[in-house]
């Protein structure tokens, strides 16, 4: 990456990076800032066929302790940039999902109030159709510009993205230049006052004071992850300094000083809980990064 035009830098620690404040270093940081960067930057990864990964704002993932032998990109600058047209908002991939919901309020724009309690960026939302209390980021979505394999610009429409719960397939094998999404006029007083009904419901039933990586499992079909690990005495059981919280058993915490093995052991050890019980494989929706293999199978 010598000749990159965008930051690079080597042996970066990636706990600070990340919502867990768990995991090694990176082997290398890059920041493109624009979307020539970005592009060329994918360019000179290919030529090199170097291992890489989208880091976003590191929410939702558990990066190994060894860390990640590739080069991990993140996106800065104007990558991070938020504009209005109309009812339209426009979202490069790296900007926050927080700054897309204040943007609308700010112009009375409604139809994203759902989302404006969850961390992450537009493009990590994107990646897994993040959502919460009835609403997801493919209810308003309308286009995104895309980066694929072959570095060709493609322009990807909500019908072809195959939008389901926590999943958008389309979305999973290119890189999000920017994206698009249609609102509706709205009275801003409401707005505002509905965004903060969602943090107040999330300061009331989630552990935000201490790091994590969100929601550990997917929902399992007609039931909650949440009620499965009550049910088997998993709130307030430890490992290391992970702790699956009282406050709400689906989002596993970092009580300070935890590991990754600590994490994956946790994981591990709730999921067989809930499986000898319930004959339920939990299916986990935080993404291990840099294993070698799945640090969360457990022998069924």
């Amino acid at each position: 990456m010598r000749h990159a035009r965008c930051r690079v830098r080597a042996d970066i620690p990636l706990a600070p990076l990340t919502s867990f404040q768990i995991g090694g270093p990176a082997a290398l940081l890059a920041e493109p800032a624009t979307i020539a960067e970005l592009v060329e930057l994918f360019r000179l990864i290919g030529e090199e066929q170097a291992a890489h990964f989208y880091l976003g704002l590191g929410t939702n993932l558990l990066v190994s302790d060894a860390g990640i032998d590739a080069v991990v990109v993140r996106a800065s600058g104007d990558l991070t940039g938020i504009r209005s047209d109309a009812e339209v908002l426009h979202a490069g991939p790296g900007a926050r999902l927080l700054d897309l919901t204040t943007h609308a309020a700010v112009r009375a724009l409604s139809g994203i109030e759902p989302l404006s309690g969850i961390p992450g960026t537009v493009g990590g939302g994107l990646y897994m159709n993040a959502g919460a209390y009835g609403g997801e980021i493919a209810d308003t979505f309308v286009s995104a510009d895309v980066l694929s394999p072959d570095l060709t610009t493609l322009t990807v429409e909500k019908r072809d993205v195959g939008f389901s719960y926590r999943s958008a397939p389309a979305f999973r094998d290119v890189i999000v230049l920017n994206s698009r999404y249609r609102l509706a006029r709205g009275e801003q007083a409401k707005i505002i006052a509905e965004m903060r009904r969602v943090w107040k419901l999330r300061r009331a039933k989630q552990p935000l004071e201490f790091p994590s990586a969100g929601s550990i499992f997917k929902r399992p079909p007609n039931d909650f992850a949440g009620r499965l690990i009550e049910a088997v005495d998993g709130k307030g059981v430890r490992v290391g300094g992970a702790l699956v919280p009282h406050k709400h058993a689906g989002m596993f915490v970092n009580t300070g000083g935890a590991t990754a093995a600590d994490v994956c052991a946790l994981v591990r050890e709730i999921r067989s809980r809930v499986y000898r019980e319930f004959h339920i494989l939990l299916e986990t929706e935080v993404l291990p990064i840099g294993f070698k293999e799945d640090p969360f199978a457990i022998a069924l």
